[in-house]
């Protein structure tokens, strides 16, 4: 899948910007992974934290702004001003596709 200047293969399990492979947790992978197979729809934060850290994590959701923060600064052109990986506040985030 392409969006932007980013490449990800998920049968090789990589993912690359502008050429240059980008290292991401196992944890970076799911959460962006799982924003991609559900493209243009919120995903809550319960259901990221219980998806990714499991049933027993669906409160912590340090973890996931955390993660959501690293996953932006190695991904987008401007973590602070994000384009395809949104905060819908108080619920979760969206992966857009701009285009």
């Amino acid at each position: 899948m392409r969006f932007g200047d980013i490449e990800v293969d998920f049968t090789q399990r990589t993912v690359t910007k502008s050429g240059a492979e980008v290292h991401l947790t196992v944890k970076e992978y799911a959460l962006l992974r799982l924003l991609l197979q559900h493209r243009g729809k919120v995903v809550t934060h319960r259901q990221l934290l219980r998806d990714v850290w499991g049933p027993g994590h669906e409160e912590d959701t340090h973890y996931l702004r955390v993660h959501m923060a690293n996953l932006r600064k190695k991904l987008e052109s401007s973590a602070s001003q994000p384009s395809f990986l949104r905060t819908e506040s108080g619920i979760g985030y969206r992966f857009v596709e701009e285009g």
